[in-house]
């Protein structure tokens, strides 16, 4: 009897889902996590791409409003695009998840056999064995959503949040839009080469605030995570400057 009690305490430990089990203040961390590379992706995009840009024209151009409208226009050209291009890879990825997940369901109504011995095969990879293992198998297959959503996340790999084509859009544009504005700020207000080094200055700061936060996130080195960021953008601001004062050179 103290056996068999003991088999289905460890079942229930087994069965019960993470997120119930997880220490306290993990749950924060672990909600960031869904949208990180979201967010991450998009700022660092916003900011280093508006900045090379703001930074190019300006190589160019003294014409603070022409190096103002081409950070503008970098803005929205790039929130749109970030936007599409997370919302299309999203849906496929959303889509390609449905059709596996068909899949399974047509394979344990037909396949049952091969699809249980799939489910022990897993649960034995894990280290269960004997009357805990029978256990498990007996458990999970005993109801089909439970069966396909083993399936999808242990044989196949598919997270357990499924594919947000529309938040992700949302956030990956906005991300970007906002990040983007920083190079573009110090234009509204001043001219030539102080508007250019305060806004190398604005997307230094922004991008050293997110290599930190990444850092906090990740359980990194913050200065490492945030040197990195600022480094990164620094090469290319300098090349698109470069290049920015040949073109200029070379169409004057």
């Amino acid at each position: 009897m103290a056996k068999l009690e003991h088999t289905l305490n460890r079942v229930r430990q087994i069965m019960t889902p993470w997120s119930m089990r997880r220490p306290p203040g993990h749950e924060e961390a672990h909600k960031a996590g869904t949208f990180l590379r979201e967010v991450v992706f998009g700022a660092n995009d916003g900011l280093v791409s508006n900045v090379s840009l703001v930074a190019g024209i300006a190589g160019g151009t003294a014409n603070s409003n022409t190096v103002l409208l081409g950070g503008v226009a970098g803005l929205v050209a790039g929130a749109i695009s970030m936007a599409l291009g997370a919302y299309i890879s999203t849906k496929s990825e959303s889509e390609f998840r449905d059709s596996e997940e068909a899949r399974e369901r047509w394979e344990i109504i037909h396949m049952p056999n091969e699809e249980r011995a799939e489910i022990r095969q897993i649960f034995r990879e894990k280290g269960l064995s004997g009357p805990t293992l029978d256990a498990v198998v007996d458990q999970i297959t005993a109801n089909d959503d439970q069966w396909v959503r083993t399936m999808m996340q242990d044989e196949l790999g598919f997270s357990d949040l499924p594919p947000r084509p529309v938040f992700a859009a949302a956030l990956m544009g906005g991300a970007f839009a906002l990040s983007a504005f920083f190079p573009v700020v110090p234009y509204l207000f001043l001219d030539g080469n102080p508007a250019l080094l305060a806004s190398v200055g604005m997307t230094a700061t922004a991008l050293f605030g997110m290599g930190a936060w990444r850092a906090y996130l990740t359980n990194g080195k913050v200065w490492r995570k945030a040197i990195e960021m600022v480094g990164f953008a620094g090469v290319a601001v300098i090349a698109a400057n470069l290049i920015g004062r040949l073109v200029g050179i070379g169409i004057n």
